[in-house]
């Protein structure tokens, strides 16, 4: 049984130092010609198999308009992952995790959304959910480093993300990415 704890713990730092270390350098872009469909169809094939996801509907609306992008295909799985297992933390009894895109050719962007049906962050929060280190989940269960990486991520894609919440009724992050 200790073996088992130091394990989990040791998996736990880990994630933390990693989560540091990808905080704090720029890291190097491998930016390729993707689908961001494909990209996030992938991540959400993965995480539905995840144990935090057990009580969880999936629902996505990609649209298939959307031209292929120059993106860091792992980054941006790192976004998915981290807004998702976010959302699957504001859901602890179950609930409706949706993710869409959308393609503004106007504009020419990529428009993506991850709207959840969990508890919702407090209006005194908001301003602070991207600052590094600022978490409400208790110690041991997050760094307050994820959204801090979210934000850079989509601010190296030239990008930028936006978040409407309503206690007790959800939240839903909103990603703009140029196409070209």
């Amino acid at each position: 049984e200790d073996l088992h704890i130091i394990i989990k713990e040791t998996i736990r730092c880990r994630e933390i130092v990693k989560g540091l270390l990808n905080f704090a350098r720029e890291t190097k872009h491998e930016k390729v010609k993707a689908n961001l469909n494909d990209i996030i169809d992938n991540a959400l094939s993965i995480l539905q198999n995840h144990m935090n996801f057990r009580s969880i509907t999936i629902i996505s609306h990609l649209d298939t308009s959307l031209p292929l992008m120059l993106l860091d295909v792992n980054q941006i799985r790192s976004v998915i992952n981290n807004l998702a297992e976010n959302a699957a933390h504001a859901m602890p009894d179950g609930g409706i995790l949706t993710v869409s895109t959308q393609y503004d050719n106007q504009n020419d962007i990529a428009i993506l959304k991850v709207q959840d049906t969990g508890c919702g962050i407090p209006e005194e929060n908001i301003t602070k959910i991207f600052d590094p280190f600022f978490t409400t989940k208790p110690a041991g269960k997050g760094t307050g480093l994820g959204l801090a990486v979210v934000f850079g991520i989509i601010r190296q894609h030239d990008g930028s993300i936006d978040v409407q919440s309503e206690v007790g009724k959800g939240t839903t992050f909103i990603i703009t990415l140029p196409v070209q």
